[in-house]
């Protein structure tokens, strides 16, 4: 009896630790509400570790990794007519119903899932 008890929480403890993480995939807006209206800004995390700004003015993402809770986003600021390459990293505190919460240096940021959103392709 104790076995079979014993087996059975771990066969549980296992599919849990095995669930998949969601997916950060696909078009994340900007969650702020501004005022007044401006266009979709956000990120466009795309398959094979591909990244991409959706109307960034200044940030040009190129490509994006998931280790576990923590996300990275590589590219280029071409803010005062310089390129200069950058990363960023950000916790990933929950995904949920189309929602998307980061965190970066203790600064929670909420991205909402829009797969209409328009992105163009870093090269």
């Amino acid at each position: 009896m104790q076995i079979k008890l014993s087996m059975l929480i771990f066969t549980s403890l296992l599919l849990c630790a095995c669930a998949s993480a969601p997916d950060v995939k696909g078009s994340w807006i900007d969650g702020r509400k501004p005022n007044p209206p401006i266009e979709k800004q956000g990120i466009y995390i795309g398959p094979e570790g591909k990244a991409a700004s959706i109307n960034g003015q200044n940030k040009a993402y190129k490509t994006w990794s998931r280790k576990g809770k923590n996300l990275t986003l590589t590219g280029v600021d071409a803010s005062n007519n310089q390129f200069t390459d950058f990363t960023e990293n950000y916790k990933i505190k929950k995904i949920k119903d189309g929602v998307m919460t980061l965190e970066k240096e203790g600064k929670l940021l909420h991205y909402i899932k829009d797969d209409s959103a328009n992105y163009k392709e870093n090269r």
